[in-house]
């Protein structure tokens, strides 16, 4: 899996927002605002909820269609970025049950695994951030959606509640699992390299 830091650059605007912006209303201006202030923002964080580095940049399309579409739907009771959370956690919930279903089906040409290399896997390498994505990996998806809107989005729990549409006593059991499985998974991948030096100490006494 390939690191998602927030070095993306903004692709052009999706054609549906884009097509009208030589006769530009306040909306279309309000929604073109808000792709160029949270793209690397939303890109980042669906790489966290679990969408594969060649796949990200449609899906942030998707995010930002739907912000379009929705616009008379935003009242300012919110941040454009909470608003945001809503949709990209929807539509990476739905992009993960459709990779699901596919990895049950034949490949067929159209389908076959993508090469494409994304701008974050190539300029991000650091290892921390590997490793985050690996142990985001391991968790179920209701414990991975809740662990990146609270721990690594800084969102608080009260709002989670709202935007999962899950109760509060919910969203404070299932961070607190995923805590509990990062811990024990990053233990025991630090102390893998220290068991694995261990037993190559004990083969070579035992052939001395």
């Amino acid at each position: 899996m390939g690191s998602f830091a927030f070095s993306a650059k903004p692709r052009a605007l999706p054609e549906e927002i884009s097509m009208h912006r030589a006769d530009t209303s306040l909306d279309e201006a309000w929604v073109i605002d808000a792709y160029r202030a949270n793209f690397r923002y939303v890109w980042a964080l669906l790489g966290r909820l679990g969408v594969p580095p060649g796949d990200v940049e449609d899906v942030v399309q998707e995010v930002f269609l739907v912000l379009h579409r929705r616009r008379g739907e935003f009242r300012n009771e919110s941040s454009v970025r909470t608003w945001l959370h809503g949709i990209a956690v929807r539509k990476a919930r739905r992009h993960r049950e459709r990779q699901r279903r596919r990895q049950h089906e034949p490949l067929t040409p159209e389908r076959e695994p993508s090469t494409h290399t994304s701008v974050e896997a190539q300029v991000s390498s650091k290892q921390s951030l590997q490793l985050v994505d690996r142990l985001l990996a391991e968790l179920p998806d209701e414990q991975r959606e809740v662990f990146v809107l609270s721990d690594l989005s800084g969102i608080r729990c009260p709002e989670i509640s709202v935007l999962l549409g899950v109760k509060l006593n919910t969203v404070y059991s299932r961070l607190r699992l995923a805590r509990k499985c990062l811990r024990s998974r990053y233990s025991a991948l630090v102390s893998e390299p220290t068991r694995r030096e261990d037993q190559q100490r004990g083969a070579h006494h035992e052939r001395s």
